[in-house]
Order: C-alpha cells, then sequence, then structure tokens
C-alpha cells in the first residue's frame, strides 16, 4: 500500500466489530492477527494493510472498498451543515471537534445525524400545517389538515385497493415461492442478489435502541434479534417493496397526493407497508364491496 496514502480506519473497524458481536480476540484470531494489534488498528495508531483488507473482505464477506474509500471528509461537511442551523447559533463547534467526532464516535455522530433530519421532518410538518400567523390573508385560507387523517382519507377514498401493488406482490410472491425457500431467506436473498442489499439478524447489544436500521452507505438492512419472524420477513419485505417498485409507489403517492409534503411522504411509508404485507398474504381483489387490509387477517367492507 502506498506510504503517502495509508488507510487509518480505526471507527469503522471496531463499529464492524461490533456489528458482528465479535471481541477483539476473536476478530483478530480470523484475521490472523494478534489482539493488541488490532487494538492498535482500531485506536488508529496503525493503518490498516492492504493484506488486513483483503482478509476482512474474505471473512466477512465485504467490500474492501468500504475500507479503502475514505468518506470521512464528507461526513464532516455534512456534520458542518447541521451545525450551522440557526438551532446551534450559541453553541458552534470547530470543525477540528467534528473531524475527531467522526474519527472517534462515529455512532454518535450517526446518531446526531438521525436526531437533526428527525428534526426537521417534524419541524417541516409543522410548518406545512400550521399557517404563517404573521400573513394572515394567508393564514385565513389555509388548511390545517393533520397529514396523518390526509392520508388515512386518502387510503379510504380508495377503499385500501391499490391493483398496482397488487398485483406485483402476487407476482413477486409466486417468484419467491418457486425457489422453494421459506418466505425470509427467498426475500433477503432477492435483496442480496438482485439489489446488493445485505439482510442480517443483529443481536440486542449491538441495536439495544432500534428494530431496525437501513444502512445506506454500506448497503445492509440490520434487524434486532428482538424482532420475531414474522416480523423479519415484514421488514425485508418492505425495504424490497423500496428496492423494486420506487417508481411505482412514487407515482401511487404523487397521483393521490399532487402536494409534495409531509402527506405524500407518509403515502410512500404506507404504500411500502401495503406491498409488504401483500407479498406476505397475497388474495383475489376485489369481492364485492369488500376489500382485504393487507396488514390484518380480515375483510374490511364499506357500504
Amino acid at each position: 500500500m502506498d506510504e503517502s496514502r495509508k488507510l487509518f480506519v480505526g471507527p469503522r473497524l471496531k463499529r464492524l466489530r461490533r456489528e458482528l458481536n465479535l471481541s477483539q480476540a476473536r476478530m483478530a484470531e480470523e484475521l490472523g492477527l494478534s489482539p493488541s494489534y488490532l487494538n492498535l488498528m482500531e485506536s488508529n495508531q496503525r493503518p490498516i494493510t492492504a493484506q488486513v483488507l483483503i482478509r476482512l473482505a474474505h471473512a466477512y464477506q465485504l467490500d474492501p472498498r468500504e475500507f479503502a474509500n475514505d468518506d470521512d471528509g464528507r461526513i464532516v461537511s455534512e456534520l458542518e451543515e447541521v451545525f450551522a442551523d440557526p438551532l446551534f447559533r450559541s453553541t458552534p463547534v470547530a470543525r477540528l471537534e467534528l473531524r475527531e467526532a467522526v474519527e472517534r464516535a462515529p455512532s454518535m455522530v450517526d446518531a446526531i445525524n438521525r436526531l437533526y433530519r428527525a428534526y426537521q421532518a417534524l419541524r417541516g410538518a409543522r410548518e406545512a400545517v400550521t399557517p404563517n400567523l404573521s400573513d394572515r390573508d394567508r393564514a385565513e385560507g389555509a388548511l390545517q389538515v393533520n397529514p396523518v387523517d390526509r392520508v388515512r382519507e386518502l387510503i379510504h377514498e380508495a377503499r385500501n385497493h391499490f391493483p398496482e401493488l397488487d398485483e406485483a406482490a402476487e407476482a413477486l410472491a409466486a417468484d419467491l415461492a418457486a425457489t422453494g425457500h421459506e418466505p425470509f431467506f427467498a426475500v433477503a436473498e432477492r435483496l442480496h442478489a438482485k439489489h446488493g442489499i445485505r439482510v442480517r439478524v443483529m443481536p440486542v447489544d449491538v441495536m439495544p435502541d432500534a428494530l431496525r436500521r437501513y444502512d445506506h452507505h454500506r448497503r445492509q438492512l440490520l434487524i434486532s434479534e428482538l424482532v420475531d419472524p414474522s416480523g423479519r420477513i415484514f421488514q425485508a419485505a418492505y425495504q424490497l417493496a423500496f428496492a423494486e417498485m420506487r417508481e411505482t409507489i412514487d407515482a401511487l403517492a404523487t397521483r393521490l397526493e399532487p402536494v409534495d409534503g409531509p402527506a405524500r411522504r407518509l403515502l410512500r411509508v404506507s404504500f411500502g407497508n401495503y406491498f409488504a404485507g401483500a407479498l406476505m398474504m397475497p388474495v383475489a381483489l376485489p369481492q364485492g364491496k369488500c376489500y382485504r387490509v393487507r396488514s390484518l387477517p380480515h375483510l374490511e367492507c364499506y357500504p
């Protein structure tokens, strides 16, 4: 490896070990290293070598580029954008501190980013449903509709019947059944083989505060071991919905809710859930004025 391009990947290496629920001694043994040398790499006191990258890729079925591509600078820039928000005006954070956080506490950085995205979504939803009181003319005509109520109304008007999703789910269910594998493995294998997304069931001590997490950069769906078997199938099927049906879901959500906002985003989530349920439980639709509710084991009837 070029000496001028030494790779210090301690935080990422430590995070991988924790995700795999391995001790330093166990991972060192599997990589043919001494525990002390692995510890030095995790603390960024030693760079990772090409030989160790190859061993990592072979032992844990990883793409070496996940480690060879140093994207810490990008993450630092994203953090700078977060802390540029007026919310943090009274507590400025130096770039050097941000870089140190990225290198030494990547899990904390991920948590900060998730929390800020949730804050932005909440703020956006509030602004979407709350009129600007400083503009009385606009405030008087604003429709204060809760996004959840709006989505519930749209789905009710459609009789919870979306043929394009039903037909695609039934066709895909037949393809998965033809593999002969049990449902969870069949869906997980489809995600990996066709979309490069790995599905992993993780110990609760690795995911203490979440039941599912999708790592976009590493293309991994992580599911807590606390989720029961049917729930694991559903979570994997939900991910498959957006891997294979994103364009259809987006088009359907736009058709029902032309205004881009919280209601349309919530509709997309609802359609992902709908498709996942349909994939797990395909049935014939419709029957008179009754329609199958995909997340419930009964027919929903309307007058």
